[in-house]
């Protein structure tokens, strides 16, 4: 049984950030000086002490992609300390976090600022094409482009180019998360992670796959309050960035929540319980709401679908806490797929992460014999210990499960920091050594699909799943975030919002899954056919997949 603690959702996840809330007004904000270059340096030096003190994967960092605390001081100090203004110092600071390449680990600027010109956009086959068209703000008679087409360049830059750029502020754990991040963003510019363009962009397109190319120009619309007026946030952004001491925070909304905003088109299928797959006509619909899940006549014999997009379940309202009535949903699917199918595809794809005890519940639905909890290594300092220790004194009753198993975990992390180690020994957070099936585990072969866009939960899921001979897992390497999260001070002058990294989990070959995600057994990549073509290509893929592995 897994303690209270352990419970807590990421808030993040459920940040109530209306598109109102987005575009608050921020007139009665102070007008910021510009910062000295004293200042600068005092938020650079605090920066580093947290890094040094405070970054769970640290050492992993210097072992696996040489990126040291040393070597970036050299780096940015430098550029920190040449004249700037406000702003070139707040996204020179996004820059150093993204050198960490650890999506958990981010840099908010406190500003609402944000341009964007009503277009979409996402990367297909190394290629930025269009994904979306707001026709209210670009009708279809001044702008008769489609999704699929193209954007060639942007203001005379090729888009490659662009995704350079944009991709220096993405922290993210692969290079193709980075950049297909940064092709989401060429015309979505939140200033909270990148600068705002102004005035007007000439774009080049070109129509489908024809030689084709025309130049259009457009004008940035504008909202929010400028990046230098709004050191202190607006206070949707404080509750944007409020991340809670928690050992269960491993949770990616908060990448979609800076990169997207807007939940229109088909970017509501990131972190929703809805398919971007056409549900067969002759399918057998179990569930539309809040996930999908549903069987459909093949050849061989029924075949489920069952789609996952999170593990951090909450109510309509985005607040209230459905673990347990969403695994009782997922539980009842689970059954009727079992009764009526031989072979289940579980959608994984865009799934961004939540609870440890959640998921660690969600996977007893498909295991077939007991298996080992999540294993992590925290770090292990007074800060950590304390942190834990308070809760666990604050929320548990003596003389019960909750609290021993909870005591178990603090223990483990006490012997490490008195041993003067830097991280914990690997060690399952719920203090179990094994969990078990669920009496509505689904027994039958499992393909699961899986991408870039999933992450920390969403590597963890399917690299379990795989790792315990659960599934094959079809698709893209996934984000590679690995590890828990929490809220750090607000830098002293910028104020600029820092959460980090605590901890490192491991797949059950013992890789870590930072930078190294899930890998699939099969590769599939997403073609401008599926794309375009509402991925039916994708489905008979996966599906003759799922079918090659019924005996």
């Amino acid at each position: 049984m897994l303690t209270r603690l352990l419970l807590t959702t990421l808030l993040l996840f459920s940040a109530a950030f209306t598109q109102a809330e987005a575009q608050a007004p921020t007139a009665a904000l102070a007008h910021a000086r510009t910062l000295t270059e004293a200042q600068r340096l005092s938020d650079l030096n605090q920066f580093f002490a947290m890094v040094e003190a405070g970054y769970g994967p640290i050492q992993y960092k210097e072992s696996q992609l040489g990126v040291t605390i040393a070597g970036l001081r050299a780096k940015y100090e430098p550029l920190v300390r040449a004249p700037q203004s406000n702003g070139e110092f707040y996204y020179l600071m996004k820059k150093l976090v993204a050198e960490f390449k650890d999506g958990h680990f981010n840099m908010t600027v406190p500003t609402d600022h944000l341009a964007q010109v009503g277009i979409l956009t996402d990367l297909v086959e190394g290629r930025v094409l269009i994904e979306s068209v707001d026709r209210a703000e670009l009708p279809e008679s001044t702008f008769p482009y489609v999704r699929g087409d193209e954007i060639v360049s942007v203001d005379g830059v090729p888009t490659q180019v662009v995704l350079d750029e944009l991709s220096a502020y993405v922290a993210s754990g692969t290079d193709v998360s980075i950049r297909r991040s940064a092709a989401m963003a060429v015309f979505y510019r939140a200033g909270r992670n990148v600068p705002v363009p102004k005035g007007s962009v000439t774009i080049e397109i070109r129509r489908g796959t024809s030689s084709i190319i025309e130049t259009v120009t457009l004008k940035w619309k504008e909202s929010g309050t400028p990046l230098d007026e709004a050191l202190q946030a607006p206070s949707s952004l404080r509750r944007l960035g409020s991340i809670p001491t928690s050992f269960d925070s491993f949770s990616t909304r908060e990448m979609w929540l800076n990169w997207i905003g807007n939940e229109r088109f088909e970017r509501s299928f990131r972190c929703s319980g809805s398919t971007r797959i056409d549900i067969p006509k002759d399918a057998t619909v179990l569930m539309k709401e809040p996930f999908v899940a549903y069987y459909h006549p093949t050849h061989r014999g029924n075949v489920g679908y069952l789609r996952i997009p999170h593990y951090s379940p909450l109510g309509p309202d985005g607040k209230t806490d459905e673990k347990e009535l969403r695994l009782k949903q997922y539980q009842w699917a689970v059954r009727q797929l079992e009764a009526n199918t031989i072979g289940l595809i579980i959608d994984q794809d865009h799934n961004c992460g939540g609870s440890v005890y959640w998921l660690e519940s969600m996977l007893g639905l498909f295991m077939n014999k007991p298996y080992q909890p999540m294993q992590f290594q925290l770090l292990a300092n007074k800060q950590e210990y304390l942190s834990f220790k308070k809760e666990i004194d604050e929320e548990y009753k003596p003389n019960t499960d909750e609290h021993d198993l909870a005591r178990k975990a603090l223990e483990v992390l006490k012997a490490a920091w008195l041993a003067g180690d830097f991280m914990t020994k690997k060690m399952s957070l719920s203090g179990e050594d094994l969990l078990y099936p669920s009496e509505y585990a689904y027994t039958k072969p499992i393909v699961m699909l899986i991408d870039e866009m999933s992450g920390s939960g969403g590597d963890a899921f399917p690299a379990m799943m795989q790792g315990y001979g659960r599934a094959t897992l079809v698709g893209t390497h996934t984000a590679g975030l690995g590890g828990h999260v929490t809220e750090q001070p607000a830098l002293n002058y910028s104020q600029l919002q820092i959460r980090m990294t605590k901890s490192l989990f491991f797949r059950p070959d013992g890789v870590p899954v930072e930078n190294n995600g899930a890998i699939p057994d099969i590769e599939y990549r997403i073609t401008r056919d599926d794309f375009v073509y509402g991925y039916k290509n994708y489905q008979k893929f996966y599906l003759k997949t799922l079918l090659e592995r019924i005996p």
